[in-house]
């Protein structure tokens, strides 16, 4: 019998996987906030330009997303987040080795294969050995503090390793990214479990082995086949949902870009950072209320007040503290919400699947945004952008309320019990 201090221990496994993922994420966010002045004053690209590589990214993330399930279970997420975490590594580097723009092309989209199978193993990683009673609560942990971690030294970052805005020093951004990102690699290949046990972990090299045969099959006992098996149907309510809130999620894009050009001098990093204190704050209440209430009751206001800040935006306000502060109260109610959603109601053995299926939809839904919200920009500007994502999530909210379901699934025993 399990005792009770192991059980208030259940958040232990959950430690190390959110280091690697925090370590992803500022590299990303850092690259994110940076890559659309990299490439419209540097390289001297458009924004829908830089709206089709991030496409490009897209059309590829849907493949290497969904793979990262099967390819876990087969080889181990360990290993598989290390190949991811090397190819992500060696990419960033090579932008900043060969800086044109068909090497920056290549390379930004071959940072897919890498981020997406080394984002996806470690968010699995973190969920796999989660009690579902605490999932809504370990959901906003291991997507939260990354998240805010991410928003809120990955804009500093990228401003450190640039330096003078004058005279950015793009060489020093991708190769020092680049090694912390080998960093990653390194203490991931020391802390995390692989997927060979010792002899006394016998029954658990059983279990894992069970589990991969069962998430061969669904409850009835029939065999996945075709797309769902690195599909995981439970998840799809969730994962559309997602791709809809990533359309309008183009702060992370673009506000540097439009900072910079409409109030020359002004840096954007100070709405990052008050987002991801309100952020971080807010995973500590908002777990917890959707452990007991379900996600709808966060959701919706929180789409709620990211339409009030879009709107602000469009209408010239330059209070970024403020903004930032509001903002990520309502961007912390999207995503992590969701993402607990969905893994409460999948079967334990599909978690990798569903969490690949997860992953998709988000990067769908940011490769859409970008490239939607550079045409935007090109031909409209970018208060009609703001308008564009104020409208986005108001769509989110009827999603949430008409497609999104809350409690968890019944197993076919239970279904059978009751009838």
């Amino acid at each position: 019998m399990e005792s009770t201090a192991k059980k208030n221990m259940w958040w232990v496994p959950m430690i190390v996987p959110i280091l690697i993922i925090v370590i992803i994420s500022i590299c990303y966010q850092a690259m994110a906030n940076y890559l659309s002045v990299y490439v419209l004053e540097y390289l001297h690209g458009s924004a829908t330009v830089y709206g089709m590589i991030g496409m490009a990214w897209t059309f590829l993330a849907m493949v290497i997303r969904p793979s990262a399930g099967p390819l876990s279970q087969k080889f181990g997420s360990k290993a598989v987040m290390l190949v991811g975490l090397g190819i992500f590594a060696a990419m960033i580097g090579a932008c900043g080795i060969f800086m044109t723009f068909a090497g920056f092309c290549v390379f930004r989209v071959l940072q897919c294969i890498g981020h997406g199978w080394s984002y996806t193993t470690a968010n699995s990683l973190a969920a796999e050995r989660i009690p579902k009673e605490h999932m809504g609560f370990a959901s906003s942990m291991f997507v939260g503090i990354p998240q805010a971690a991410a928003i809120v030294l990955g804009p500093w970052l990228a401003v450190l390793l640039i330096g003078d805005t004058s005279n950015p020093n793009w060489f020093k951004f991708f190769v020092l990214i680049a090694a912390i990102m080998a960093a990653g690699l390194v203490l991931a290949a020391i802390l995390v479990p692989g997927k060979k046990k010792t002899e006394a972990q016998t029954k658990v090299v059983a279990t894992d082995k069970k589990a991969e045969e069962a998430a061969k099959y669904d409850e009835n006992g029939k065999e996945y086949k075709g797309i769902w098996k690195i599909i995981e149907k439970s998840a799809l309510p969730a994962s559309v949902t997602m791709i809809i809130a990533s359309f309008g999620h183009c702060t992370m894009f673009f506000l540097t870009a439009y900072v910079a050009a409409t109030y020359g001098g002004v840096s954007a990093a100070i709405f990052f950072s008050t987002q991801a204190l309100t952020e971080f704050l807010s995973r500590f209440y908002q777990g917890p209320l959707q452990d007991k209430f379900g996600c709808k009751p966060i959701i919706i206001p929180c789409c709620a007040i990211c339409v009030g800040v879009y709107l602000c935006l469009a209408n010239g306000m330059t209070n970024w503290a403020v903004l930032g502060l509001i903002y990520g109260i309502g961007q912390a109610g999207i995503k992590a919400p969701l993402n607990g959603c969905l893994l409460t109601r999948c079967p334990a053995n599909r978690i990798p699947v569903a969490t690949g299926t997860f992953q998709m939809a988000n990067a769908i839904g940011l490769g859409f945004a970008a490239l939607i919200a550079g045409v935007v920009i090109d031909f409209a500007g970018y208060s009609a952008l703001w308008y564009y994502c104020a409208a986005i999530f108001v769509v989110v909210a009827l999603l949430t309320v008409f497609v999104v379901k809350d409690k968890p699934a019944k197993s076919k025993t239970e279904k059978m019990a009751e009838s």
